[in-house]
């Protein structure tokens, strides 16, 4: 019952606040209400028809985990999604949802939906597994896909993401650091996938910005103990010292040496409290700042850094303050909870396919790929033909009292592509670049970057 009234309530709100959502039968949102269509579709979860639109309108499948394992986190973009269709107030376009289950099948099942359905575009899927499942038979249909996914293997021409991805946030936290005169950098990294992604975006946004990849440490995705790990980074003899107790150092003869790092800035893109156990094991071997400046991507966000004193002062790229502020207020009055942290994506993603609706009779694709971007509830962003993005972004630093913005999100781009869309192209490239590898051996990062390449 809790449910129907909200939706009861939603539908009510649009009737009465935008009345052209239905004006001139030219605008539809298909709402889910755990029905079967009763149009010749395949079976489904999560799918019934209200289709006010006509031949000439744009016609938007969104495809989100609206049941499942991230049903949460599917129905709150929903929510931002019609919380866009209300406010866009577009006569011509047309927004249906299909529910992917979290999961390639129930993703499967979604896009055959929306594609029964004459779709113009794609918006969504989430998850990756999702993406890799619809990806084919969009192509096949020629309709683009706009998803969220952060994977950057499942994205390629045609196949797109509005989501937030490592490689971004990787490359404007490095070029902070290195307008910050902080040229010599570490990185902590988990050794999978996204580890040996986030490795190859570091190397990348190391060269262009004149900054040189010292040291990595690779740990088990599940790891917890980084006592190893951290002292073989900092090295023997600065340990060593570390662990001295006062009353050792002077009865030293001679004055003891200090032992200089050879990074000025370390890299952890981690949250939670394995972030933290990191973080702290630095601390323990008398590495901090202002020494170094710790610096992270926007995961951060997801863990209560107020009262973590060793990263007081640490840096970390996070989408523009004032308009997820701004953002969360309105959702917060319209719904009565706080959004997801992907809904403003799933706004966008709405507004995106309002403004290629307007120019339903061009090339979508390249319109989609437009360089100049486009400018929406999160700022600006814009999409690269090889599937990746571009975000205006806030670094913000870690103070006792919260965040506090040290350089504001871009309001333009001003290059044609981002530095972090090159690639290094063969084994030389790696073997030069290489820093001092630890948790793993070279040889296996090696086969590991050349795979990713594949």
């Amino acid at each position: 019952m809790q449910v129907l009234k909200k939706i009861y309530i939603i539908l009510c709100f649009m009737y009465i606040s935008g009345c052209s959502l239905i004006k001139n039968e030219n605008v539809g949102i298909n709402y889910n209400y755990g029905q079967q269509s009763p149009l010749n579709m395949v079976e489904t979860t999560d799918y019934s028809f209200v289709d006010l639109g006509n031949k000439e309108s744009f016609r938007v499948a969104m495809l989100l985990p609206l049941s499942g394992k991230v049903e949460a986190m599917g129905n709150s973009m929903k929510n931002a999604a019609m919380m866009a269709v209300g406010d866009l107030n577009n006569n011509n376009l047309v927004v249906q949802f299909f529910d992917t289950q979290s999961s390639a099948s129930g993703a499967r099942i979604a896009i055959k939906n929306a594609l029964n359905s004459k779709s113009d575009l794609i918006l969504g899927p989430l998850l990756s597994e999702e993406v890799s499942a619809i990806s084919e038979e969009a192509k096949d249909d020629n309709i683009p896909v706009i998803s969220f996914s952060t994977a950057p293997d499942v994205l390629q021409t045609g196949i797109y993401s509005l989501g937030l991805l490592n490689e971004e946030q990787i490359d404007k936290i490095i070029k902070y650091a290195a307008s910050k005169n902080r040229t010599r950098l570490a990185i902590v990294l988990p050794d999978n996938k996204s580890g040996i992604n986030m490795f190859k975006s570091a190397i990348n946004s190391a060269q262009s910005y004149g900054v040189t990849l010292v040291k990595a440490g690779f740990y088990q995705p599940d790891a917890m103990e980084f006592s190893k790990l951290v002292a073989d980074i900092i090295g023997e003899d600065r340990v060593k010292i570390s662990q001295m107790k006062p009353e050792d150092i002077e009865k030293l003869e001679e004055p003891l040496e200090p032992v200089e790092l050879d990074f000025d800035v370390v890299l952890v893109p981690e949250s939670g409290n394995r972030l933290k156990s990191i973080t702290s094991m630095f601390s323990y071997y008398d590495v901090s700042a202002p020494e170094i400046l710790f610096m992270g991507t926007s995961v951060w966000a997801n863990t209560n850094l107020n009262k973590e004193t060793e990263l007081y002062g640490a840096v970390y790229p996070v989408m523009s303050l004032a308009r997820m502020a701004r953002f969360s207020q309105k959702y917060n009055e319209m719904f009565g909870e706080r959004p997801n942290g992907l809904g403003i994506f799933a706004y966008d993603a709405i507004a995106l396919a309002s403004g290629l609706s307007r120019k339903k009779d061009s090339n979508i694709y390249q319109n989609i790929t437009n360089l100049d971007g486009y400018y929406g509830m999160s700022g600006i962003f814009r999409i690269f033909e090889n599937g990746k993005n571009e975000h205006g972004l806030d670094v913000v630093r870690v103070t006792s009292t919260g965040q506090k913005v040290v350089e504001s999100a871009p309001q333009k781009f001003y290059s044609l592509h981002p530095e972090y869309s090159k690639n290094f192209s063969d084994e030389e490239d790696w073997k030069t670049n290489m820093p001092q590898i630890f948790g793993k051996s070279p040889e296996e990062l090696l086969n590991n970057l050349k795979n990713s390449q594949q």
